[in-house]
């Protein structure tokens, strides 16, 4: 139901940190039709590493993977049986993009889901309908109500601090393939309402990136209040080089809303990933996940993944660091960030019993 009442802030709503306490993370399953010149002959390389970042992940906490429906038995094959796996019309395995956005009220009690328009990132790729759904699907599975905003908006376009700061990329938002009839003012007033932000941190982002047109999980995420992990480009890359540094000043200059000035942390970026000619590959360790307990990226067999480790292990001291070897999931022009949407801990209704009927669908 699209709501023009809804108001996040003044419902006593918020969307937490990545690194609050998850009851489950729900992970999208790759789909080969209609999607070949994404996997191409790699699909069955691509579904080894799904699997393994779904049982990877199913060993911190509950891992739910959303299948296409003709897909999900052998999803299930795959992944084993710490995993579930739930069937469903969604076309695409970027979950993160198309799923809804969970968020907490003042006392951590109860849950309500927020969802977005998905018009797949500019209607680069079609069919699309069973990931407009994906939001309704979800949360009917999950028990937890959903209010529908009328804007284009992708999860993986915004990262939130918890605490009223909003990170985002003006090379997305702005982009005219998303809300052409939508001012930089009236996007930002929509991501107040919907996700109980006060503040919009925007950065130029990355226009040439030819997937999302530059999201902000490619660049920059908060890892705690006032803390940012950065993708830092090497001198040598040119124009991409040029994009991150014009991202990093933007950060410098910024503050968040308590009007702290951000400490930013360089992630390296891996050289010389094997990426099989692909244009779209994402050979970044920025695009990972939290779980509890745990940071989960990619290893691309690279001098850099023991770096990207050392990084990785200063941000998040208390967590464990999976590198996996999963970097085919890197051909589709995203990674672990992207395939995944996060539910947050705290009375969850995850209707154990509704899942498990529909795992076995």
């Amino acid at each position: 139901m699209i709501s023009n009442d809804f108001d996040a802030r003044r419902a006593g709503l918020r969307m937490p940190a990545e690194w609050e306490p998850m009851a489950a993370t729900w992970l999208g399953w790759p789909v080969l039709d209609n999607r070949e010149e994404l996997w191409g002959a790699h699909y069955d390389e691509v579904c080894r590493a799904f699997g393994l970042l779904a049982r990877t992940i199913a060993r911190y906490q509950r891992c739910i993977v959303a299948a296409h429906a003709p897909l999900a038995a052998m999803a299930r094959e795959i992944c084993g049986p710490q995993v579930t796996v739930v069937p469903m019309a969604v076309e695409d395995n970027w979950l993160r993009d198309c799923g809804p956005v969970f968020l907490v009220d003042e006392n951590r009690l109860t849950q309500t889901a927020v969802g977005f328009r998905f018009n797949a990132w500019g209607e680069k790729y079609h069919p699309h309908d069973g990931c407009q759904r994906a939001a309704a699907d979800i949360t009917a599975l999950a028990q937890v109500p959903l209010v529908q905003s009328d804007m284009v908006l992708e999860g993986g376009a915004f990262y939130v601090d918890g605490q009223g700061t909003l990170l985002t990329t003006e090379s997305c938002l702005l982009h005219d393939n998303r809300n052409p009839g939508m001012r930089k003012a009236d996007i930002e007033a929509e991501l107040r309402r919907m996700l109980g932000v006060q503040k919009i941190v925007w950065l130029p982002g990355n226009p040439a990136e030819v997937e999302t047109d530059g999201h902000v999980d490619g660049i920059a995420s908060f890892i705690a209040p006032g803390r940012v992990l950065f993708n830092a480009a090497d001198p040598d890359q040119g124009d991409y080089y040029r994009a991150m540094q014009e991202n990093r000043r933007a950060l410098e200059l910024a503050t968040d809303v308590q009007g702290r000035r951000f400490e930013i942390l360089d992630l390296p970026v891996p050289r010389g990933a094997q990426n099989h000619g692909s244009a779209r590959f994402c050979d970044i360790y920025a695009n990972y996940i939290l779980v509890n307990g745990a940071v989960i990226s990619t290893a691309f067999d690279v001098p850099q993944d023991e770096q990207a480790r050392e990084v990785f292990a200063r941000a998040f001291p208390d967590r464990r660091i999976e590198l996996l070897p999963i970097s085919a999931i890197s051909l589709g022009g995203g990674a672990t960030h992207c395939a995944t949407q996060q539910q947050p801990m705290l009375g969850s209704r995850l209707a154990v019993c509704e899942l498990a009927a529909a795992s076995r669908a």
